[in-house]
């Protein structure tokens, strides 16, 4: 790892991996595999014994390779951050700020090579990462919504706005705690379910299916 690479790993000031360079095809695929192998070198265990995975991902090509890909830039990020999210629950770990993927294409990137960097970063706010995914697959990043949390209803003074007119003006509400997400039913008149059960407030857990009336959300812990 060049000098270059090396201050920009400090800059991060995070635990995790500082970054590799492979040598390989450059593909979907094979970034695809370096990318999971970084998390899982990077995965170490947390304050509170949970095993935590690196949530700030890098991946840096050459402009040429990137050319070559399969797909755009962009596609290929959103690839790769529905991997690592899915990564990260099949193996029972956690993120501890916003998981965010980039795919930097830089001309002074070794041509032919795949450089990652994987790192974990807390969440600048305190407030535990949390993403809710609407029926169209939407997402809302939870921790943007700030200590209060967000109030899901049929009623336009929501913060999501339902509609749906089996749900209540104000239904549930969604707030951060010291250990995630709590879901809190506001006295609806149908009721607030988490993975097909009724709840009146419930610590949300990675992949809960949340329905309001009768629209359904899924929590992510990332």
């Amino acid at each position: 790892m060049g000098l270059r690479d090396l201050e920009r790993a400090i800059e991060r000031g995070v635990d995790g991996v500082l970054g590799r360079v492979f040598r390989s095809d450059v593909s979907e695929l094979e970034i695809n595999k370096r990318v999971e192998r970084e998390l899982d070198a990077g995965t170490r265990r947390g304050d509170r014994g949970a095993r935590v995975m690196p949530n700030d991902i890098e991946v840096r090509i050459h402009p040429n390779d990137a050319n070559a890909l399969s797909s755009n830039v962009e596609d290929v990020e959103s690839k790769l951050l529905s991997m690592a999210r899915a990564h990260a629950h099949d193996n029972s770990c956690v993120f501890e700020g916003p998981l965010t993927v980039a795919v930097s294409v830089a001309e002074d990137a070794q041509p032919g090579t795949i450089q990652v960097f994987a790192t974990a970063e807390h969440s600048i706010s305190g407030i535990a990462p949390g993403t809710l995914v609407y029926p169209d697959g939407y997402r809302y990043d939870l921790p943007a919504a700030g200590a209060e949390g967000i109030i899901l209803g049929r009623g336009e003074e929501s913060h999501i706005v339902i509609d749906d007119q089996m749900a209540s003006r104000s239904h549930a509400h969604i707030r951060p705690s010291p250990q995630g997400w709590v879901l809190e039913d506001l006295g609806s008149t149908n009721g607030t379910r988490v993975n097909g059960f009724r709840t009146t407030a419930q610590l949300l857990s990675d992949g809960d299916m949340v329905k309001i009336g009768a629209t359904e959300f899924r929590f992510y812990a990332s």
